[in-house]
């Protein structure tokens, strides 16, 4: 085989790889190129057809996908598209779960630390089991460095676990209390 031959082949399984592990899709939206994101969901000629929704749901390692790539470029006519196509809109970004879990138990340490909120309906153990979770899992976001979107997310969602029966207790309306009954007969007769 001569050395030209070489390079074509080469060349060739070059090309190959690389369509194998590239999204058709990514070119388009990075150029702005709505035609080219439109042509591969319409065109049923289009070799890419077939696989659209795949493509448009591909994440990379760390989770991002094309309408990341879309925002980060600032194609607002492609994210449109995408869109209209059935990207997810509400898919967040590592930081922004991240944000999310932040916000999530700052909003639970604040209502068990508001007396009006609680009203009696905790115990000294939910109040003080209710803090704990909040701070392993400031620590857990202090500690971490490299977490991922799904991360965060499942963090959140063991919170939300933990916190359910005690939300619930926040949630369910006091109950008449014997000394409650007698105060309320005794204001009513004067």
């Amino acid at each position: 085989m001569d050395p030209a031959e070489a390079v074509g082949l080469a060349d060739t399984r070059q090309e190959a790889e690389e369509s194998e592990y590239s999204n058709p899709l990514l070119r388009p939206v990075l150029l702005g190129e709505v035609e080219g994101v439109q042509q591969i969901f319409e065109d049923p000629e289009d070799p890419n057809h077939e696989k659209a929704l795949q493509l448009l749901l591909e994440k990379d390692v760390i989770g991002r996908d094309l309408l990341y790539a879309a925002c980060m470029v600032g194609q607002s006519e492609v994210i449109r598209a995408l869109a209209k196509y059935g990207v997810d809109m509400k898919d967040k970004t590592p930081r922004e779960a991240k944000q999310t879990l932040q916000m999530f138990i700052s909003h639970i340490q604040a209502t068990i630390t508001d007396p009006e909120k609680v009203q009696g309906r905790l115990n000294k153990e939910d109040k003080n089991a209710s803090l704990s979770a909040c701070r392993a899992k400031s620590d857990w976001l202090n500690s971490t460095k490299e977490a991922t979107r799904q991360d965060f997310l499942d963090q959140k969602q063991e919170l939300e676990d933990k916190m359910l029966p005690i939300f619930t207790k926040m949630a369910t309306p006091r109950l008449p209390t014997a000394k409650n009954v007698k105060s309320s007969v005794s204001s009513s007769r004067i």
